[in-house]
């Protein structure tokens, strides 16, 4: 498969997250569309703050941000033993690996720098801090490089014609390009992208507030719809092809995505669409053998009983899942960093990983 386009042929927006002088800065989620805003943080504290509140989020991106808040701790602390530094690592590896349970990539990037540190515990301290922040940035690079490459082997599979895609797998839920933003953008390249259907996707409105905001920044033509219509849009003959991200992949292809996405794929099979994911290695979680061991986050009532900081429902109970799980039957085909994978996913999967 041939790389034809570098990062900056296919976006305008920068990195969603960096580290430079000893601050991670981030592109504030929760504050677009109204205002476009990059902001510093400064502690592990803030870092995990960011991943917990959505002012990030994106399961590549999450991975990057948490491997930053290590760095940030890395080039900040003032321990003057590595007994000590260890102990400031170890609470900090603790503190950001309870922001988020459902996104693989968050404990696959944190892991990966432990288990760096844990190898190099005879080095000098010096050397141990050099290793964590090197180690950061290649994480950010690496998904950089994986969106890339996933997006050219999603544009020569993916049929031309309109794609439907729900919540946000774009640049802001990566280091850059996106997952499914990378793919989108390549078609959009390569004039095989006729129109995008982004659903809204409630109760956070990802869809309506990032996916709609920097696909339309990009230039890529699209159409914003409620979650609820995509059925009848489908049912019109309107969509060739469906494609999602994915939080956790587990070992028979079923996979964790944004709420929502369990009911598209139901309703793409009724129609014979294709329905695809798209997602790196470090997404895809051969512990677990089918979707019914992936941890569910529920998050809090205002996200459902507010939209925009207005109240538009009662004070009533609420059951708030972020993601659901679909069945892997429902699935075309998988996209990775590594090639596309068909059924039978669980024979298939391994193979990457030989």
């Amino acid at each position: 498969m041939e790389i034809k386009y570098k990062p900056e042929e296919l976006t305008k927006l920068p990195r969603s997250v960096e580290f430079r002088e000893g601050k991670v800065y981030i592109i504030d989620q929760l504050l677009l569309p109204r205002e476009f805003k990059v902001i510093p943080l400064s502690t592990v504290e803030e870092v995990a703050r960011a991943i917990k509140t959505l002012q990030v989020r994106g399961a590549p991106a999450i991975g990057a941000t948490a491997a930053y808040g290590l760095a940030l701790l890395a080039e900040n602390s003032k321990a003057k033993t590595k007994e000590e530094f260890f102990d400031e690592f170890y609470k900090a590896f603790e503190i950001l690996r309870n922001t988020r349970p459902t996104a693989v990539n968050l404990f696959w990037a944190l892991n990966r720098i432990k288990n760096l540190v844990e190898e190099h515990r005879e080095e000098s301290l010096g050397e141990i801090k050099r290793l964590i922040v090197e180690e950061a940035h290649k994480i950010a690079d690496e998904d950089v490089e994986a969106n890339l490459r996933m997006g050219h082997y999603a544009a020569e599979i993916l049929p031309e014609g309109n794609v439907l895609t729900h919540c946000n797998a774009g640049s802001l839920a990566t280091v850059h390009l996106g997952t499914v933003g990378a793919a989108l953008r390549v078609m959009h390249k390569e004039g095989k992208l006729k129109l995008l259907w982004v659903d809204e996707t409630r109760p956070v409105l990802q869809g309506a507030r990032l996916s709609a905001w920097e696909y339309h920044y990009d230039g890529i033509p699209l159409k914003l719809i409620s979650d609820n219509m995509a059925g009848f849009v489908m049912q019109q003959g309107m969509v060739d092809a469906i494609i999602v991200g994915a939080d956790r992949i587990v070992a028979n292809g079923d996979f964790a995505n944004k709420i929502g996405t369990y009911s598209l794929a139901v309703l793409a099979k009724e129609h014979k669409i294709p329905f695809f994911t798209i997602a790196p290695l470090s997404t895809i979680d051969m512990s677990l053998k089918s979707g019914k061991e992936i941890p569910i986050e529920e998050r809090p009532k205002e996200e459902v009983l507010t939209c925009g900081g207005c109240k538009i429902a009662p004070d009533v109970d609420v059951y708030n899942p972020a993601f659901d799980v679909t069945p892997h039957k429902y699935l075309t085909a998988i996209i990775t960093d590594r090639g596309v994978v068909y059924p039978p996913f669980e024979k298939n999967l391994k193979k990457l990983f030989e």
